[in-house]
């Protein structure tokens, strides 16, 4: 019985290495390079290196050997787009799940090293995370239902985990207005000490927590009347400002089911 099932697991193991593709490129870009990498079904991790090439490896399992999906790679002079492509793409910027499973089954898992000073734009929607490290360039991430991990950073931008998540670690605060946010999970944020931002935040099932002094701003936003039962109900249906330290950048939380921590990096 061991035999036969260490065989079993032998042979679907040669099937799945059958079924790989990888490819592997590189490119000289220059210092500050815009990346985008587009997945549908599968993890990206991107890692800040010295220098102006861009060097990737993308490893394609495709166990139902489906024909209809693929992987465009588009560099410019001054950028690089991993777009993967196939029915289940409306248009180039939205994915459906309601085409051939064979196609849905075909994952792509990305790993870039690029110059420290890229800007990313990175997204996917299954079965993989997104890990980014020593980015000093801005960024635009989304993950529909994994988790988002970015460490190192020091530069600006938005990061959103749907279902997942999201944690970053920023090695200098950022300079630029920010977002970061996840509908069903906690957020994660580190920051250096002393932070100096005004803040937009919100949460519905969760809380907001902060090791770092906040101030309360008048909030603008509108506020919601309803009744039930005899007693009346408040909604304030937009987010709650602040400011930490002398105020700055402004650092927008978007929460919905989790808590949002603002930690001080030790």
């Amino acid at each position: 019985m061991a035999k036969t099932a260490l065989l079993l697991a032998f042979t679907a193991a040669l099937a799945l290495a059958a079924s790989a593709q990888v490819t592997e490129k590189t490119f000289t870009l220059g210092a500050s390079p815009h990346i985008t990498v587009d997945n549908v079904n599968g993890p990206i991790h991107v890692v800040g290196d010295g220098g102006d090439q861009v060097r990737f490896t993308a490893t394609e399992s495709n166990p139902d050997n489906a024909t209809d999906v693929h992987l465009n790679v588009t560099p410019s002079s001054d950028g690089l787009e991993l777009y993967v492509d196939g029915p289940f793409r409306h248009d180039h910027h939205h994915w459906s799940n309601d085409e051939d499973d064979r196609d849905n089954r075909v994952r792509f898992s990305f790993e870039l090293h690029v110059p420290s000073g890229a800007a990313l734009d990175l997204s996917t929607v299954n079965d993989g995370d997104i890990t980014v490290e020593n980015i000093a360039g801005n960024f635009d991430v989304d993950n529909v239902n994994g988790p988002i991990t970015l460490t190192g950073m020091s530069g600006a931008g938005r990061a959103y985990a749907l279902n997942r998540p999201l944690k970053v670690t920023f090695r200098s605060n950022p300079r630029g207005d920010s977002y970061f946010g996840s509908l069903n999970a906690p957020v994660d944020l580190y920051f250096q000490a002393p932070l100096n931002a005004n803040l937009k935040y919100k949460t519905f099932n969760g809380s907001v927590y902060s090791d770092f002094e906040v101030t309360p701003a008048t909030n603008t936003e509108p506020v919601s009347e309803s009744r039930h039962g005899g007693a009346i109900v408040f909604r304030r249906g937009g987010f709650t400002n602040g400011r930490i330290g002398s105020g700055g950048p402004t650092i927008t939380l978007d929460g919905f089911n989790g808590n949002i921590y603002l930690r001080s990096e030790k």
